[in-house]
């Protein structure tokens, strides 16, 4: 929802969901591949995060970029965190994450705490994605209390 707020005043953007779900070394290579992809507006393959980093120096000094990282269980360094300085003034980058340490050690700016939601406000939230309505459908209420459960 951030992102979708946000992304209209950047020329340059790059929204990565689920990083949790990859790991490995040629997995993070990818992620920096679709960030540099997705920033320059061309297909980049990379060989090594070094490859990566030098392009960041080269083709991003100077240029105001979001950058949006969801669900990352950790951060190597090589992949984005060193190179944020490289980037322009009023750069973002916005990671989410369940880990409070990660947020410390690579000391971020502004950390901001999601309340959970209970089930009533879970209910209601898968309610209006999958309905449309405040409420699932009679026949599908049982179901939907099942999947927020979940």
């Amino acid at each position: 929802a951030i992102y979708y707020q946000l992304h209209d005043t950047f020329t340059e953007k790059s929204f990565i969901e689920e990083i949790g779900q990859v790991s490995g070394i040629r997995e993070n290579l990818g992620l920096l591949e679709q960030l540099l992809s997705d920033v320059l507006k061309s297909k980049v393959e990379i060989d090594s995060f070094e490859m990566g980093r030098t392009m960041i120096r080269e083709r991003l000094p100077g240029k105001r970029v979001l950058i949006v990282l969801d669900d990352v269980p950790e951060l190597n360094r090589q992949l984005l965190w060193e190179c944020r300085h490289d980037l322009g003034g009023g750069s973002v980058i916005i990671i989410t994450t369940r880990s409070e340490i990660l947020l410390r050690i690579y000391q971020a700016d502004s950390v901001l705490q999601v309340k959970s939601m209970n089930a009533n406000e879970s209910l209601e939230f898968l309610s209006w994605h999958a309905f449309r309505e405040t409420k699932p459908k009679q026949e599908y209420h049982l179901l939907a209390e099942r999947v927020v459960s979940c």
